[in-house]
C-alpha cells in the first residue's frame, strides 16, 4: 500500500499534536503517532511498522550523543531539585525572597523572568534551573505553575538565539559559514548573524510579552483561569494534573537547622561549574573567552556541574543535620527515578522527529510554501512555513539548517538584507521550539515548573500566537520596505502592547473587578 506524500508528511505530527492536546496522555499520543507514521512507511503493515517503530525510530534516539547528555541531564535535574526541596534550602531561599522583591505577584514574577534572561547560554540550563528556584517563591504568592512555565518556556529558547557567544550563536554562525563556503557567496557570518538580530520579531516579543504580562497582569484565556483558580482557591494546579515533579514537605527532623545557603551554595557550584566546563570543552586557551563560550560543549558542561551541585547539596544538608549520607543517596535516587516519565516523553518527541524526517514533513511545507513567494511576500511567507515546520516537528535547530539556505539566497537575489533573512528563519523555528507539545524545551519547561505538560501548552498558546501574529505584520511591513528592521520591530512590539491590551480588557482579566496582579 502507498501513501500520498502529503498524507505521509503532514498525519505523523498532526496526529501528534491533536491526540496529545485531546486526550492529555502525550506519553501515548506520542507513540501512537510514531507507530502511525511507521506502519505508513511500511505501507501498511503492521507488524513490520510496529517493529520499525522501536528499532527504526525510538531506539536509534540513544545513539545519539546529545541526547544521552539530555536524558542524563534531566535525571540529574529531578535529583538536585529533590535535594534542594528536601534539605530546606528552597523554603529559606522562599521565606528570604518573600519578604524582598518577591512579596507579590508582580515582583515574583519579574524575578523569575529576570532569572531567565540572566540565564542565556544555555537552553538546557534555563527550565532545569530556573524553574525549580523561583517556584520556591512564585508558590508562596499563588503564583499558577501554568504561568511559572511560561515564563520560563519564554525565556529558554529564545534568550540563547540573541547571542553569537551561545551554543545556539555558534550552531547558526556554522550553518551560514557552510552554506557560503558551498556556494562561494563573499559573507561575514558573525556580521550577518548580529545583522538578523533586530529582525528577530517573535524571538524578541516574545521575551517583552513575558515582561508586560508579569508586570501589568494582562492574562486572558485559559492563562486567565489559572491564575484566577491560583489566587482564589490556592490550587497551584488544576485538580487532576499530572504533575511530575511535585514534592510533599516533610517534617524536618530534631536539631536540623537549614539556611538559606543549603540552596545557595549549590546553586553557586552548579553556576561555577557550568562556565568551568564550557571553558574546558570550548578550549579557552586555544579559543579565548568568548570563542571557549561558543564552542564549549554546554550539555558536558551542564551534566558534570550537575552531579557536583548535588554532591555539594548533600554535604550542606548533611552539615545542617537535615539528614545523613544514606538518607541524602536515597533522596537522590528518588529524584532521579521521578524524572521517568520525562524521560519517555523526551524519547518519542525525538522519535516522531525521526518519522517526520522520514515522512518529508520539512520538505512538504517548504515546497507547498515555495510558490506563494515572492520579493515582497518573502518574509511573512518564509516566517509562517518555518512556524509550521518547528511546530510539527518540535524542532528548531532542523528549521534553520532547513531554511537558511532557502531564504538567504532568495534574500540576495532581490537585493534584501541577507540579516533580515537569517532573523526571520530564527523567529519562525524558535515559535515552534517555544511552544509545541513535542518539543523538548517545553518539556523540560513543563518538568521544571511542576507543571502538567497540555496546561502548560494551552496555556501558553494565546501569548505566543498573540506575538506571532503581531510579527506577522510586522515581518509583511520588512517585505514592503525590502529591509527596515527597526521599523518593523517597533510595529510589532506595539501590536503586542495593544493586542494584549484589548483582549485583557474584553476577555481578560480587565472583566474583573479586582485584578489578582493587584489583590497580592
Amino acid at each position: 500500500m502507498e501513501f500520498s506524500p502529503t498524507l505521509l508528511a503532514i498525519v505523523p505530527p498532526l496526529l501528534a499534536i491533536l491526540l496529545a492536546v485531546i486526550t492529555r496522555q502525550v506519553v501515548l499520543s506520542l507513540f501512537i503517532a510514531v507507530f502511525v507514521g511507521a506502519v505508513m512507511l511500511c505501507g501498511g503493515n503492521l507488524w513490520e511498522g510496529f517493529y520499525s517503530t522501536f528499532f527504526d525510530y525510538i531506539l536509534p534516539g540513544f545513539e545519539d550523543t546529545d541526547h544521552q547528555r539530555i536524558l542524563a541531564l534531566t535525571t540529574f535535574c529531578g535529583g538536585l531539585s529533590l535535594l534542594l526541596e528536601k534539605n530546606g534550602g528552597a523554603q529559606a531561599f522562599a521565606n528570604a525572597v518573600s519578604h524582598g522583591a518577591g512579596k507579590t505577584r508582580r515582583g515574583a514574577q519579574v524575578l523569575t523572568w529576570l532569572g531567565g534572561v540572566f540565564v542565556w547560554f544555555s537552553d538546557s540550563t534555563n527550565p532545569v534551573l530556573v524553574g525549580p528556584i523561583c517556584r520556591s517563591f512564585t508558590d508562596k504568592v499563588k503564583v499558577s505553575r501554568e504561568k511559572l512555565a511560561y515564563i520560563v518556556d519564554s525565556t529558554t529558547a529564545a534568550v540563547p538565539t540573541l547571542f553569537p557567544i551561545s551554543a545556539w550563536g555558534a550552531y547558526i554562525i556554522g550553518l551560514i559559514a557552510t552554506f557560503y563556503t558551498s556556494t562561494g557567496y563573499n559573507g561575514n557570518p558573525q556580521v550577518d548573524f548580529a545583522a538578523g538580530i533586530p529582525y528577530q520579531y517573535y524571538t524578541i516579543g516574545s521575551i517583552l510579552m513575558v515582561l508586560i504580562i508579569a508586570v501589568t497582569g494582562w492574562d486572558y484565556g485559559p492563562m486567565k483561569k489559572a491564575e484566577d483558580r491560583a489566587l482564589l482557591t490556592g490550587k497551584l494546579y488544576r485538580d487532576g494534573a499530572e504533575i511530575r515533579r511535585e514534592i510533599e514537605q516533610e517534617d524536618l527532623p530534631e536539631g536540623a537547622k537549614p539556611s538559606i545557603w543549603n540552596m545557595l551554595v549549590p546553586v553557586i557550584v552548579l553556576l561555577v561549574f557550568i562556565f568551568v566546563g564550557l571553558f574546558y570543552t570550548g578550549d579557552i586557551k586555544t579559543n579565548g573567552f568568548f570563542g571557549a563560550l561558543a564552542n564549549g560543549s554546554s550539555l558536558r558542561a551542564l551534566d558534570t556541574a550537575f552531579i557536583l551541585a548535588s554532591i555539594a547539596a548533600i554535604i550542606m544538608g548533611m552539615i545542617s543535620k537535615v539528614w545523613n549520607f544514606k538518607k541524602a543517596l536515597s533522596t537522590f535516587i528518588e529524584g532521579c527515578t521521578g524524572m521517568m516519565e520525562v524521560l519517555m516523553i523526551l524519547m518519542l518527541a525525538w522519535g516522531i522527529g525521526s518519522i517526520c524526517s522520514a515522512c518529508g514533513t520539512s520538505t512538504w511545507i517548504v515546497s507547498t510554501c515555495e510558490s506563494f513567494l515572492t520579493p515582497t511576500s518573502m518574509c511573512a511567507i518564509i516566517f509562517i512555513a518555518t512556524c509550521l515546520t518547528s511546530f510539527s516537528t518540535g524542532s528548531s535547530w532542523s528549521v534553520f539548517a532547513i531554511f537558511i539556505p532557502i531564504a538567504v539566497p532568495l534574500a540576495i537575489s532581490i537585493g534584501a538584507p541577507v540579516g533580515m533573512a537569517i532573523g526571520v528563519v530564527l523567529s519562525g523555528g524558535i515559535f515552534g521550539d517555544h511552544c509545541s507539545p513535542i518539543s523538548d524545551t517545553t518539556v523540560m519547561s513543563s518538568m521544571g515548573s511542576s507543571c502538567d505538560h497540555i496546561d502548560h501548552v494551552r496555556t501558553q498558546l494565546p501569548y505566543a500566537l498573540t506575538v506571532a501574529g503581531s510579527s506577522l505584520v510586522g515581518y509583511i511591513v520588512s517585505g514592503l520596505m525590502k529591509g527596515g528592521a527597526f521599523v518593523g520591530l517597533a510595529i510589532t512590539l506595539v501590536l503586542i502592547c495593544l493586542v494584549s491590551f484589548l483582549l485583557n480588557k474584553h476577555v481578560g482579566r480587565g472583566k474583573d473587578a479586582k485584578a489578582p496582579q493587584d489583590a497580592a
